[in-house]
């Protein structure tokens, strides 16, 4: 038997009482149909000899018991009698000065609709044995879809993601597919990023620590001054302290991934990019730039993380800020379009080199170069809200854009 907990059981006790009702009102109907069939034909030959009789009192129609009925007000109509185990079945037919009574023995029709009644009874009763089989059967088909992506799933693992097939699956289940490509798109990419991560953090990490490492065995070869001991003693101080800077943009990656776990919140998007803007321009106007705002549309309420939302912004900001001149322009453009809603942070920086990979972690640019992480966690955010994060050179070749992009759904 199957469990109360299975997919097949559920859809069996749902379809159980379908196919039961489906099986009994059809056996009604056929029923009905030959009942009615067989007593139309009845009453059809009874009107046209009902009529012979109007025409020609005398004709012959030893098959009936005919009965005169006196007075007039009669209205034609059958009915049928049972007595002493035989059936008539009765017209009573209008005439000028009265009406005449027609009675057809129909022990033949009564016999054979009980005979047949009695088949739709047994073969109900017997339907009752196989519409669990049919039901159990129906519904094995049914999870077929559903085992398929189950097994395709459970054969993956972290080297092996790739895309469910969707093309061999019912249209029903070509949604559920495509839910499960992106979650494993997600993860895919959440497991490339992580492996990026700490391999570009144990590198990181090795460099500081084999300079301490050597510059204290330098010291150590032989004695030397206090003074000595004390500048190389701050240098170590110093490179520690970068050592702890890189430590803490770590906890900064790790409370960025918890984020990305927030429950979803009908947020106006437009008017939170607005109050963001309003923090970017003071920032600006400290570092000697300008902030230039082209936000549309007014207003654009949908569900989504407001966390995840603030932090990919104000990356992009924050990188534009690093790379554009003093007294250059930033400029932070929105819209929406073809059920998509777009971000624009443009700078007036050096652009990016085709060889550089401005989201790889712990990777930047000459000597604005920082802990390479910023652009890398935004990456993260865009790709748990279902979106995309890209950055081009500007047309004009004075800068780059970096742009994000996120579906709205018609719902929203």
């Amino acid at each position: 038997m199957l469990s109360t907990k299975s997919l097949r059981a559920e859809f069996a006790l749902k379809l159980l009482p379908i196919f039961a009702g489906i099986i009994f009102s059809f056996s009604y109907l056929v029923y009905e149909m030959i009942e009615n069939s067989v007593y139309g034909e009845v009453e059809r030959r009874m009107l046209e000899d009902a009529e012979k009789l109007a025409v020609d009192w005398h004709a012959l129609l030893p098959q009936y018991t005919i009965d005169y009925l006196e007075n007039g007000g009669w209205k034609r109509h059958f009915f049928e009698t049972e007595e002493g185990g035989v059936s008539g079945y009765h017209l009573v037919y209008p005439l000028e000065n009265g009406a005449v009574m027609l009675t057809l023995e129909i022990g033949y029709e009564r016999a054979m609709l009980d005979n047949v009644k009695q088949v739709v009874i047994i073969a109900n009763f017997i339907s009752l044995i196989f519409i669990p089989l049919i039901a159990q059967l129906y519904s094995y088909f049914l999870a077929q879809p559903i085992n398929r992506l189950g097994k395709e799933l459970s054969l993956m693992d972290e080297h092996t993601l790739s895309e469910v097939d969707t093309a061999h699956l019912p249209s029903e289940f070509v949604p559920l597919g495509k839910t499960l490509n992106r979650l494993l798109i997600l993860i895919h990419t959440h497991i490339s990023y992580q492996r990026q991560l700490f391999i570009g953090l144990a590198h990181e990490l090795k460099t500081p620590l084999a300079v301490i490492r050597a510059r204290n065995d330098v010291t150590l070869l032989k004695e030397r001054e206090p003074e000595r001991y004390k500048e190389t003693i701050r240098q170590t101080n110093d490179t520690i302290g970068e050592m702890n800077k890189m430590t803490r943009t770590i906890l900064e990656f790790g409370h960025a991934e918890y984020a990305q776990f927030d429950h979803s919140e009908l947020l106006d998007i437009v008017n939170r990019l607005r109050l963001k803007c309003a923090d970017f321009e003071l920032l600006a106007k400290e570092q000697n730039r300008e902030l230039v705002k082209a936000i549309e549309p007014q207003s654009l309420l949908i569900h989504t993380r407001p966390t995840l939302i603030s932090h990919i912004v104000q990356n992009l900001f924050s990188n534009a800020l690093k790379y554009t001149p003093k007294n250059g322009k930033i400029t932070i453009a929105s819209r929406a379009e073809n059920q998509k809603f777009i971000i624009e942070v443009i700078d007036e920086g050096d652009g990016i080199g085709t060889d550089f990979d401005p989201f790889a972690p712990f990777v930047g640019k000459g000597e604005l170069r920082g802990s390479g992480l910023g652009l890398f966690l935004a990456k993260n955010a865009a790709i748990a809200l279902g979106g995309t994060l890209k950055i081009t050179n500007r047309e004009d070749a004075k800068g780059a854009i970096a742009t994000f992009t996120m579906d709205i759904s018609p719902a929203d």
